[in-house]
Parts: C-alpha cells; sequence; structure tokens
C-alpha cells in the first residue's frame, strides 16, 4: 500500500484515540463528585450560600443525575432559567459523549485494519508515527492551556458564545443557584485539573510509545 495511504491511516488512528481520550479525561473529571466535595469543602461554600452541606451535595448529584438523564432537576432548587441552560448543557453533553464513542469504534477499527494490512510490521508503523501526531495534540493542549491561564474570563465568555446559540448561560449569582453551586474559581480548578490530567496521559503514552518503538524497532 502506498506509504502516503498508510501514513494517513495510522495518523487518523492516533487521532482517533487521543480526541476519545480526552473526552473520556473531560467526561471522568465532570461526573467525579468528589471534586465537587473537595471544591465544596476547600471554599466552605455551603454556609456561604445559605444551604447546608448536605443539600449542596444532594443537589450537585441531582445535577449529575439529570445530565445523565437519570432524573430531573430539583425545580425548588434551580430556577426557571438554571433548567434551560442546562438544557443546552446536556444536549452537549449528550452529542460530546457520541462523538467519544464514535472515535472509540473509529480507532478499534482502524485499528484492526492497520493489523490486517501490515500484520507483524503493524506496531512498527504506528510508534513511528505515534510521537509525532502525539507532539501536535501536546503543543495545541499548552497553546490552549496559555490562553486560558493568560485570560479565563475572556476564554470562557469566548466558549459560551461559541457552543450556545442563546444567552441563558448568563446566570446572575444573586438570583441562581447553578452559579452559585460552580462559581467561576471552580471552573478554573476543573479545567485546569482536566488539563494536567491530559498532559499526564499523553506523557505516559509518549513513554510507552519509546519502549514499544525500541522493541519493534528490527522487527
Amino acid at each position: 500500500m502506498n506509504k502516503y495511504i498508510r501514513q494517513t491511516l495510522i495518523v487518523f488512528q492516533n487521532f482517533s484515540l487521543f480526541i476519545s481520550s480526552i473526552l473520556g479525561i473531560i467526561f471522568y473529571n465532570c461526573f467525579n463528585l468528589n471534586f465537587y466535595k473537595n471544591f465544596y469543602s476547600k471554599g466552605n461554600l455551603a454556609p456561604n450560600i445559605n444551604t447546608s452541606n448536605d443539600e449542596l451535595i444532594n443537589n450537585t448529584s441531582n445535577l449529575l443525575d439529570y445530565l445523565n438523564s437519570k432524573a430531573e432537576l430539583n425545580t425548588s432548587w434551580f430556577t426557571e432559567k438554571d433548567i434551560l441552560h442546562m438544557e443546552d448543557v446536556k444536549t452537549l453533553y449528550n452529542i460530546s459523549f457520541y462523538t467519544m464513542i464514535f472515535f472509540i469504534a473509529v480507532f478499534i477499527i482502524s485499528t484492526i485494519l492497520i493489523m490486517v494490512l501490515y500484520k507483524n510490521h503493524t506496531m512498527f508503523y504506528i510508534t513511528r508515527t505515534f510521537n509525532k501526531t502525539l507532539l501536535a495534540f501536546i503543543i495545541l493542549i499548552i497553546v490552549l492551556a496559555g490562553i486560558i491561564s493568560y485570560n479565563f474570563n475572556s476564554f470562557w465568555i469566548k466558549f459560551h458564545q461559541l457552543l450556545f446559540s442563546n444567552d441563558l448561560w448568563l446566570l446572575s449569582p444573586d438570583e441562581s443557584n447553578l452559579i452559585k453551586m460552580v462559581p467561576e474559581e471552580f471552573f478554573i480548578s476543573l479545567i485546569t485539573t482536566i488539563i494536567l490530567h491530559i498532559l499526564l496521559l499523553f506523557i505516559a503514552l509518549f513513554v510507552l510509545n519509546n519502549i514499544l518503538k525500541k522493541r519493534f524497532r528490527n522487527i
């Protein structure tokens, strides 16, 4: 097979792995209830927003269950605007989830195809290309981290303007319990954690690839 076709197929396989991994890390952190508990505890959030810690955790669990289609939002806690915004967030979550599933499937299928086409040379070809694709993703993540750290507020506004077609995300802490639960500081902490986890995964993949590259170099 033409080497350019082979290279394209392997890059596509790598790309699918990285995208699905990034989305997986995002979902893991966003749905990690312990992350919310730690943030609430460190900021002593519950008394600051005039509620109990148990009620705050219960409503957070309700929020996460809603996104997973396991419950309806608590209307005695969340305002009408909160609920309308969360409907948009749930739609975005569903699209992202199915995108992750799609790329996992693409990764599996492309890996099988590469194995069928190149047999014993599969790992040699994959490991030779892997670090180049990985480096491109690492650069993108570092650039994104730089943009976020330089001006988080500007990034956050652009992010919402890009993904949402309305202004329901413009919530007021005077009216919205949702924004009280997850203020800007929460998202700074969450996004920082996600980026660190992605970079740690990519470093681990880089090390693993180099180990495999040495092993399969002479095959």
